[in-house]
């Protein structure tokens, strides 16, 4: 009975949506446009240039696509745990006024209403950022407490992310649904996963990449060009472009093409950024990964450019950061997974779930210290509401149900 109470412990299946697995499909996702052999961008002056990936970068893809494969053997998941006990009643409240609250202080923020992604982003401070987490908590505690219990609490987050997508901020909206995915697939093989979950997602995608390529012309009202670029003949440039995987590959191809090394790093401060606030003080010395390399390799690309955990690492410690990056980032993720086995609040499981899908998933086009910060933003969210409703349980303690019930019966047969 033992060895078998122990073997249920464990996935039978190793095709569980497990952190490795999230990792192994979103590189998978980051990888794919190397099997195009290239892509055209274009300049701020308007000059086409065509971009061709390098050999060395499918050895470096396969090499890390065999580290990845390796820690789902060597890192053997236990079965996940979602049980919720607690004052969820307490938790939905405060996360319903959270949304309120900072909901409306961006909503009051016309900067973040234009049209230009510069504005949105020199305008987004720490109150948006708490507002976007939030949202995407709600929707996940309505999920491991009970939508029929939770409708409000997930229609305001609902709608928050819904004005997150609209002020142009497709990543939330995208991390919430791989959260969905993860509390629904994390025991289960992804064999089992239904075909309306598949054609949900893969449509959730498509929408997401379209929408990155419209998104400002929504914002300035001219649907006229909405309207030509989500014609059929517009459509898979407005989606590609809407990806943005092309780019993303391009960075490792560059690392590896002409074996660049970062000038300085900042992984040191890694162990540091769960600390509150500590994030402000990064990027001033100047050893960002994008700070280093955008204007050395991509100095005539408009806007900014998405960074790549796995040019970073290259760029960093060569082929030798592939393994570290993965080892990392499983030990990591498995105590995470510990302490969501062990905890009961479904606002904390809720703010550690979104904390994995950073660090595997969303992690493709950061460098690990802008990972790890946003996964303490959203955890720092989710121990400030549960902080709150334990707090307030301290201070004004309920006498549990059935004592209630016996002095009620005592006084009505006193």
């Amino acid at each position: 009975m033992k060895a078998r109470d122990v073997r249920r412990d464990y996935l039978v299946s190793p095709f569980a949506l497990t952190p490795q697995m999230l990792l192994l499909i979103s590189s998978l996702l980051y990888f794919v446009p190397f099997l195009a052999g290239g892509f055209q961008y274009v300049d701020v002056g308007g000059r086409k240039y065509d971009f061709t990936y390098d050999l060395g970068t499918g050895y470096a893809i396969a090499v890390s696509m065999v580290c990845i494969a390796a820690a789902m053997v060597g890192f053997v998941p236990r079965r996940q745990s979602f049980e919720i006990e607690g004052d969820s009643q307490g938790e939905s409240l405060i996360i319903i006024a959270m949304i309120i609250i900072f909901g409306g202080i961006s909503i009051a923020n016309p900067a973040l209403f234009s049209a230009s992604k510069a504005d949105v982003l020199s305008s987004t401070g720490r109150f948006q950022y708490i507002f976007y987490n939030a949202c995407i908590i709600g929707v996940v505690f309505g999920a491991l407490s009970g939508w029929r219990k939770s409708k409000l609490v997930m229609a305001l987050s609902w709608l928050g992310l819904i004005l997150t997508l609209y002020i142009g901020h497709r990543s939330s909206a995208a991390i919430t649904i791989l959260s969905l995915l993860y509390v629904r697939y994390r025991n289960v093989p992804l064999m089992m996963i239904r075909k309306r979950y598949v054609i949900g997602g893969l449509s959730a995608l498509f929408f997401l990449a379209v929408y990155k390529s419209v998104y400002s012309a929504v914002k300035a009202g001219n649907f006229e060009l909405v309207g030509q670029k989500i014609k059929f003949d517009h459509l898979s440039d407005s989606t590609l472009v809407g990806l943005e995987q092309f780019v993303t590959l391009a960075h490792l191809d560059l690392v590896v093409k002409y074996n660049y090394t970062l000038p300085c790093s900042n992984l040191w401060l890694v162990p540091l950024s769960f600390i509150p606030f500590s994030d402000a003080v990064f990027g001033k010395d100047g050893c960002t990964y994008n700070e280093q390399v955008q204007p050395l390799l991509f100095p005539g690309y408009s806007g900014g450019v998405a960074a790549n955990i796995w040019a970073e690492f290259y760029a960093n410690f060569g082929y030798a950061g592939f393994p570290l990056l993965v080892i990392i980032l499983s030990l990591v993720c498995v105590a995470i997974e510990a302490i969501i086995r062990n905890v009961r609040s479904a606002t904390l499981k809720s703010g550690l779930i979104v904390a994995i899908i950073h660090l595997t998933f969303y992690i493709q086009r950061k460098e690990l210290l802008g990972a790890f910060i946003s996964a303490k933003r959203v955890i720092l969210v989710s121990l400030f509401i549960f902080g709150l409703v334990y707090v307030h349980r301290k201070c004004f303690p309920q006498a549990p149900a059935m004592e209630a019930g016996v002095r009620g019966l005592r006084r009505d047969h006193g």
